[in-house]
C-alpha cells in the first residue's frame, strides 16, 4: 500500500523523510489540505495518466490526524477521514500518497489506525534540550568538526531549543569556517544571539561586577523587547542557587533537582566564590525590592535594570 504519515514539530526532519521516499523521483504533486480538500487529493490520487507512470502526492494535513476537542475517545466519522478510509480499500496503485504533519496524530483515531496497518507511519518526537545538544555534536561530527557538550548547548541556546534553526545556524558554521575543533570563541561572532543568551548575558555581567558590558547590554532590552521583570527573575534564581551552594547542600541532588550539566554546575561553583554568604542574602533581598517596587510603579522599567547594575556592580 503506498500510502505514509510522516509526524514532527520539524519542517527540515519531515522534508527529509519525504525525500527519503522520492529519491531522484521528478513527477510529485503538492497539497496543502488548509487550501485544497482530501477530496482533492484522492481525484488526484485516483487519476490514471495514458502512460500509467507512477506518481508521488505530498500533502501537508491540518486537522486530519488531530485528535477532536469534543470527543477524544469517539470513533472518528468525519467527511474526509471517510473518503480516505474509502480510498484506502480500493486504492490506485500508481500513487503514493504521503501525509505530513508538524503535530503528533492521535494513535487513536480509525484513520491512523488504518494507515498504520496498510501503510507506513514514521513519527519523530521533539528532542529535549540535552538530546538536541548531543544531536547539534554528532551533526558537527558528520561534517568533520569536534565540539564539546558546552559548545554545542550554546548554539542550541541561541536556536531557542528548535532543530530547525539549529540547524540553519550550523550552515553558517559549515560555510564560514574549516573543519576541525571549534569552541564558542571560534562560533560566538557567527551564531545568532537569542533573547535567552543576551539575558544570561547581562545576568553574567551583573555577577562578574562588570558594568560597562552591563551598561552596554541593557541598552538592548528595550529594543528587543525583554521584559525587566524576566531579567530581574533570572537574577534572583542565579543568586538564590549560589546561596544554596554556600549553604552547604548537596551538590549532587541540587544537580539533579535542577537538571543542570556539570559545566554548569562548575559556573555556579566558581560564581558563588566571589561572594560571601552574607553578600548574595543581601542581594536577594535588594532584588525582591526592586521586583516589588517595578511591578508597583515606583521604578520605571527604562531605568531599572540600569540601577541594578550601578547597585550591584558597587
Amino acid at each position: 500500500m503506498n500510502i505514509y504519515l510522516i509526524a514532527s514539530d520539524s519542517y527540515k526532519k519531515i522534508n527529509d523523510e519525504v525525500n527519503k521516499i522520492l529519491g531522484d523521483f521528478s513527477n510529485v504533486i503538492k497539497y496543502d489540505l488548509r487550501v485544497s480538500s482530501i477530496n482533492d487529493v484522492i481525484n488526484e490520487a485516483n487519476y490514471f495518466s495514458l502512460t500509467n507512470e507512477q506518481k508521488y502526492i505530498v500533502v501537508k494535513s491540518n486537522n486530519l490526524f488531530k485528535a477532536s476537542k469534543k470527543d477524544d475517545t469517539k470513533e472518528d466519522t468525519s467527511k474526509d477521514s471517510e473518503l480516505l478510509e474509502n480510498y484506502i480499500k480500493n486504492p490506485n496503485e500508481l500513487a503514493t500518497i504521503i501525509f505530513t504533519s508538524l503535530e503528533m496524530p492521535d494513535k487513536r483515531k480509525k484513520i491512523f489506525k488504518e494507515i498504520e496497518k496498510n501503510g507506513k507511519v514514521v513519527l519523530l518526537p521533539a528532542l529535549n534540550k540535552k538530546e538536541l545538544t548531543y544531536e547539534c555534536m554528532d551533526l558537527l561530527k558528520k561534517k568533520g568538526y569536534i565540539a564539546n557538550y558546552e559548545t554545542a548547548n550554546f548554539i542550541v541556546d541561541n536556536s531557542y531549543v528548535n532543530y530547525d534553526i539549529m540547524t540553519n545556524e550550523l550552515e553558517k558554521i559549515y560555510t564560514l569556517i574549516t573543519p576541525g575543533n571549534i569552541d564558542i570563541n571560534k562560533i560566538e561572532n557567527i551564531i545568532s544571539k537569542s533573547l535567552l543568551n543576551t539575558s544570561y548575558s547581562f545576568v553574567n555581567a551583573i555577577i562578574n561586577r562588570d558594568l560597562e558590558n552591563a551598561i552596554y547590554l541593557s541598552k538592548n532590552f528595550e529594543r528587543l523587547k525583554i521584559e525587566p521583570s524576566a531579567i530581574i527573575s533570572i537574577l534572583a534564581s542565579e543568586f538564590e542557587i549560589m546561596l544554596m551552594i554556600k549553604q552547604k547542600v548537596n551538590l549532587k541532588d541540587l544537580q539533579n533537582y535542577l537538571h543542570k550539566e556539570d559545566w554548569q554546575m562548575k559556573s555556579y561553583l566558581n560564581n558563588a566564590n566571589i561572594y560571601n554568604e552574607s553578600e548574595i542574602k543581601k542581594i536577594i533581598i535588594k532584588l525582591n525590592d526592586y521586583d516589588y517596587k517595578l511591578k508597583s510603579g515606583l521604578l520605571d522599567k527604562s531605568v531599572i535594570l540600569n540601577l541594578i547594575a550601578l547597585d550591584l556592580c558597587d
